[in-house]
């Protein structure tokens, strides 16, 4: 039963890919069709990533009251649901709407997904570095399948495609369910609230919830940075009179985190996470910085990789060492983790968006470059403060109970 869920844990990461980029990629339909400006654009990510932020918050609740399993497939209930009402309306504001719920879904999938790894298997980084390659394969093949296939009278067709695979896989979750029905039950009649509440946890622990802030304001900054600079990518393309590689930029950035996240599932055990993160969010910063005055449409695409490949590992390192640094609460931590992630790509969407409206993509890339400085400060903080010591698997699936 635990294989059968991870497995079924790669097509929920491949879903949760597809929606995080599913905005952006539309971006230039969406324009043109309903004559709206980035300052609209990014009201949907907005909206999307609250939905992901509600998601995220909600789906430890879930956990602890219905268990892992009926939470995924309320999640996935709920995306179905959204995307069979965009087949009777192609209203802007349903878009904004729908783009809520499928944050949302989105949201309790990798909240959910994320903790049952974290909680029931030893090798949870090499885990999560698996699923994260999985969730950069959903975000690349949607650029990639508009690219090719979808023009402005036909925008609409990928979120019938989803929808598509959303019906297909409920199906094939509803029929391992079924064959395991005893061991689903068993583990939601195992599931309990925790004896001492995590909020009292940290506000009696000044070194925990010191460590715990460091973590939930990096996840803020770095998904400030992933998300919106994967969704505005081909808005800053244009701006920059490259047109002609906004849509296959993206698919180039995330060709380099599906390359980077491969290559540090691989390597995970041998990393020193805290080493890692400092050179990741270094390597970052000369990126970004190069990224902003190459105007050769090759070159872009080459700083696009790069960035990418840098940034790829960054997102399950941190949170698998969060789980390791603060030693409880294995739940809840990853829960406050994503949901600062998402918080961070809905706030900073606007700041991106205003930017990008002033016709100067310096200041665009001088806010990226700015958290990634960030970024590096709390790099520093996190590793003068680690203890990076492995935790048994009975103690992590205790500490989730």
């Amino acid at each position: 039963m635990l294989r059968g869920t991870y497995l079924f844990g790669y097509a929920f990461f491949f879903t949760v890919g597809i929606i995080h980029i599913s905005t952006g990629s539309l971006t230039p339909f969406l324009l043109e069709s309903f004559n709206k400006t980035t300052d609209d654009i990014s009201v949907i990510i907005f909206f999307q990533f609250t939905g992901f932020l509600s998601g995220v918050l909600i789906a430890p609740l879930m956990i602890k009251k219905y268990s892992h399993f009926r939470t995924l497939t309320l999640a996935l209930t709920i995306m179905l649901v959204a995307l069979s009402i965009f087949f009777l309306t192609k209203d802007w504001y349903y878009i904004v709407v729908m783009a809520f719920l499928l944050g949302y879904g989105a949201g309790t999938l990798e909240t959910t997904v994320g903790s049952f790894v974290i909680a029931n298997f030893e090798s949870n980084a090499e885990k999560m570095s698996k699923l994260e390659v999985l969730f950069g394969l959903g975000a690349l093949s949607f650029p990639l399948f508009i690219n090719s296939f979808i023009d402005i009278n036909n925008w609409y067709l990928p979120y019938y495609c989803i929808f598509t695979f959303l019906f297909v896989l409920l199906g094939g979750w509803f029929i391992f369910l079924s064959k395991n029905r005893k061991y689903a039950k068993n583990a939601n009649q195992q599931v309990s609230l925790p004896n001492v509440g995590a909020f009292q946890y940290f506000i009696g622990d000044r070194k925990k919830s010191k460590q715990l802030g460091f973590f939930v304001f990096f996840a803020f900054l770095y998904a400030g940075i992933e998300t919106n600079f994967a969704n505005f990518l081909p808005s800053i393309m244009i701006n920059q009179d490259n047109e002609q590689i906004s849509l296959i930029s993206v698919s180039f950035f995330w060709v380099g985190i599906i390359i980077g996240r491969i290559l540090i599932g691989l390597v995970s055990s041998r990393l020193d996470f805290s080493k890692y993160l400092l050179f990741s969010c270094s390597c970052l910063i000369v990126l970004l910085i190069a990224f902003s005055y190459i105007s050769n449409p090759i070159l872009q695409l080459g700083g696009t990789f790069l960035i990418g490949l840098s940034i790829a590992g960054i997102f399950p390192i941190a949170l698998t060492l969060a789980s390791i640094i603060i030693q409880k609460y294995v739940d809840e931590v990853t829960s406050l983790f994503i949901a600062s992630a998402s918080f961070g790509g809905a706030i900073i969407s606007f700041l991106i968006g205003w930017s990008l409206n002033q016709d100067t993509v310096l200041l665009t890339m001088g806010i990226f470059t700015t958290m990634a400085v960030i970024l590096v400060g709390i790099s520093v903080k996190i590793r003068r403060t680690k203890t990076e010591e492995p935790i048994s698997l009975e103690s992590k699936a205790s500490k989730t109970q």
